[in-house]
């Protein structure tokens, strides 16, 4: 039986509707066959009637397959028909190790959008030996979490071109005249990423028994005691950012130390508000939503009473492309690191970091519209260039597996941007 290149599994839901679309746009330009999956044939049917209608493409042969989390047996028969399963059924905690467990089974590669280190690295734990030895491929996070971030930090080692010490990515979003929303299901997996974030400690001891060297030159904390700093660069105010990208761009150096030789960075990931007023109701709500994900009470209220908590940015309706035009994010990257490059990865510099480098990645509407874009990318480039990828399978971050791809040069030619802003000594930089 001759397998679909891609199948999208949970089609008919509120992400999965955009990387459907998304695909039925390209998929000629890509020359693949591909398929939509889901728990009712009848939505899947709707969904294809919709995007034929909005595109003025004809879909009707394109193939529907009937598979429920719930019904394994399902499951197993939708990775036999595919190449690559993109996984869009969320919260993944819940609902994506037997979908892995199936493709790694049936020899089906995956990729997904979660943003969940807790699963993530978890999967990377019990999956990665079996994936290898089947030359399966297991790719999560291939969405707005974490690909700027992960490939961000690739593309600046690239371009520095000696030994990088330390990068900061600092994340801004632009919605314009736009109200900021976000759908339900992007509430529901934070909660649970808080209330799960406890296990982290336990599964890293076990991932990663080798430790990472530590730097000679350690970067100083930023946040103040009320988790926060101004930064004069940029005019405004910073705070850590809580998603998945240092878990990503970590288990990415962990592979780049091991596997390409190349030394390890300290990587701190930070977000941007334009005011100490806002600042001030994030840290007075990130105290409180923390304080709640973290007994199950409080999480019964954070889910019940998403409208309240989330000041009413998270919603179940539907937000459709038009409503999204105009909204952009921006990741400016900030690297320092010497002027030379030392013959051993382990071996430390005597001096300080002498240089800088400035990059940026940016692109549009990250939630939907990026996130469809950046994962169809993924799967593309693991169709056409697997022969690539530095290990013959196993569970992957995006920067593992598309390092040497040509990843980046799509994204660039699909508006995405990634430039270098200046790169030059310490003395001449203005940080």
């Amino acid at each position: 039986m001759s397998r679909l290149d891609i199948v999208i599994f949970g089609a008919t839901g509120y992400t999965g509707k955009f990387v459907v679309r998304e695909l039925a746009r390209t998929y000629r330009d890509e020359n693949i066959t591909w398929g939509i999956a889901g728990r009712s044939k009848d939505k899947l049917e709707s969904v294809l009637n919709s995007i034929s209608s909005e595109l003025g493409i004809d879909l009707n042969l394109i193939e529907k397959i009937v598979a429920d989390v719930k019904d394994e047996e399902s499951i197993k028969l939708m990775c036999q028909k595919a190449s690559i399963v993109i996984n869009c059924v969320g919260p993944y905690r819940f609902y994506g190790e037997i979908v892995i467990k199936q493709c790694v089974e049936n020899g089906t590669h995956h990729l997904d959008v979660s943003g969940e280190p807790e699963y993530l690295e978890r999967m990377q734990l019990l999956y990665d030996h079996k994936a290898f030895e089947n030359g399966v491929f297991i790719i999560g996070s291939c969405g707005f979490d974490s690909v700027p971030a992960d490939l961000g930090v690739l593309f600046m080692q690239d371009n520095f071109k000696n030994d990088l010490s330390c990068v900061e990515s600092y994340l801004s979003f632009d919605f314009g005249n736009k109200p900021a929303s976000f759908n339900y299901a992007t509430w529901e997996s934070a909660v649970y990423g808080f209330a799960s974030a406890k296990n982290l400690g336990k599964i890293r001891r076990e991932l990663f028994k080798t430790r990472l060297p530590k730097p000679e030159y350690r970067v100083s904390k930023k946040t103040n005691f009320f988790g926060y700093f101004y930064d004069q660069s940029l005019k405004k105010y910073c705070m850590d950012f809580m998603g998945s990208d240092k878990s990503v761009v970590q288990r990415t150096q962990y592979f780049s130390f091991n596997i390409l030789n190349r030394r390890s960075i300290q990587y701190s990931p930070y977000f941007t508000i334009g005011s100490l007023f806002y600042t001030s109701v994030m840290i007075i709500w990130g105290l409180s939503f923390s304080f709640l994900a973290n007994n199950k009470f409080g999480r019964s209220l954070l889910l019940k009473f998403y409208k309240f908590f989330s000041f009413g940015l998270a919603s179940k309706k539907e937000t459709t492309i038009e409503q999204m035009e105009g909204i952009t994010f921006k990741m400016e990257f900030r690297g320092i690191g010497f002027d030379k490059k030392l013959e051993s990865k382990t071996q430390e510099f005597k001096e300080p970091p002498n240089q800088v480098i400035i990059t940026e990645v940016s692109g549009m509407e990250p939630g939907y519209v990026s996130t469809s874009k950046i994962v169809l990318k993924c799967a593309f480039v693991l169709l056409r260039e697997s022969a690539k990828i530095q290990v013959k399978g196993g569970v992957l971050t995006p920067g593992a597996a598309f390092c040497k791809t040509s990843l980046i040069d799509r994204l660039k030619n699909d508006g995405f941007d990634f430039k270098v802003i200046r790169n030059d000594s310490i003395a001449k930089a203005n940080l």
